[in-house]
């Protein structure tokens, strides 16, 4: 015997979009954040993996290599996800933005206590 569909549970009214502007400054001061510093990852990269003195290929280089495009790509793709998580205020926009700012943040702190060491 099947039953009679049952209507999905309710869910709570998604909240209204806020407008094109307000992303588009949160996008702006994402990049304004890591424009620097994914300017900074990519020469520290490229200079060790293009050291003269040792192979290039080197477990160490590859995973460098591996490492540092996944951490640009997330340094790259923050902004964005942060703009439209602004927009949208869903949750998994949010969601979205943290996983990306996350690993952000950490390159950004490693830049930073770098940059002070050698001062």
């Amino acid at each position: 015997m099947t039953y009679p569909p049952q209507p999905p549970p309710a869910r709570e009214q998604p909240l209204q979009p806020r407008s094109q502007l307000t992303g588009t400054l949160v996008a702006a001061a994402g990049w304004l954040v890591v424009v620097i510093p994914i300017i900074a990852m990519a020469l520290i990269i490229f200079a060790a993996v293009t050291n003269p003195a040792t192979s290039i290929a080197t477990v160490g280089k590859i995973a460098l290599i591996i490492l540092g495009a996944a951490l640009l790509f997330c340094m790259i793709a923050t902004p964005h996800l942060l703009g439209q998580a602004a927009i949208h205020r869903e949750r998994d926009m949010w969601r979205a933005a943290l996983w990306t700012g996350i690993p952000t943040v950490c390159v950004i702190l490693y830049l930073a206590v770098r940059w002070l060491a050698n001062l």
